[in-house]
């Protein structure tokens, strides 16, 4: 199916109202191949089309590999992205994946909220990264995809694995809307965020010089690495308390 074609398809089955300029993220984790998208605003973004292009051919369309939204995140997977209808795969080769919403009036990434394709790309073929993100509205505006790369637990975005990450995490422990730390993504800083930290503590992105003073390179094993206290344990066993019996309150409410 030629892209002019889709475009047509989705714009005849979808709804057309008008749609509001926006941007995401999409993260490149160059140390594993994982692809991210993520939406930093504090509103859900709505699309029914994207593709992530490589003419490199630095894709990987495997099961398993590729979490699709069609596989894991509508209304066949766990709703995640579109809770009430399925999206269907409409390129998956080493040079473009691509689904599309033809029901229903598509997905969306909540407000604050990522979601991980899996470890699709190769960064051999091309370190510098060749590729290319489409998204787009119901209307077929385009969302604007600003590409950075990154790597797991470096919560500040400085490209190093670092005690200021730590307390990034400690900070915003327990929060469901400052997620800078969500290293796991499933939408509150938790225990497991620290995990995420903990076993990547000193990665470093390549080309990424170290930010401390002298210039001198971190080393892992010269720097101790935070345990969560006494009182933030507690805080997180509140936490696993308390998060099942909102979303029960929550799905008795009809929400």
């Amino acid at each position: 199916m030629s892209r002019r074609t889709l475009t047509l398809a989705i714009l005849l089955l979808t709804s057309v109202a008008p749609c509001h300029a926006t941007t995401l993220d999409a993260l490149l984790f160059p140390l594993t191949g994982e692809v991210r998208l993520r939406n930093s605003s504090a509103s859900a973004v709505p699309f029914v089309y994207y593709s992530i292009t490589s003419p490199s051919a630095a894709l990987d369309s495997s099961p398993g590999v590729w979490l699709s939204i069609s596989d894991n995140y509508d209304a066949s997977g766990n709703g995640f992205m579109d809770p009430d209808f399925d999206w269907t795969k409409i390129s998956a080769t080493s040079t473009e994946l691509t689904e599309g919403a033809f029901s229903g009036p598509g997905g969306n990434l909540p407000a604050f909220r990522s979601v991980s394709f899996g470890e699709i790309w190769n960064p051999a073929l091309y370190p510098s990264n060749d590729l290319l993100f489409t998204v787009l509205q119901a209307d077929i505006t385009p969302i604007a995809v600003a590409k950075q790369f990154a790597i797991d637990g470096d919560y500040n975005s400085d490209g190093t694995v670092d005690d200021q990450d730590y307390v990034v995490w400690r900070q915003s422990l327990g929060s469901m809307t400052t997620l800078n730390a969500d290293g796991n993504l499933n939408g509150v800083i938790d225990i497991g965020d620290y995990n995420i930290w903990r076993s990547n503590f000193g990665q470093t992105l390549p080309g990424v010089s170290s930010l401390f003073a002298g210039g001198a390179s971190l080393s892992p094993a010269g720097i101790a690495v935070p345990e969560p206290t006494t009182a933030i344990l507690v805080l997180l066993s509140a936490l696993a308390a308390l998060i099942p019996r909102a979303a029960a309150r929550r799905a008795g409410r009809g929400e």
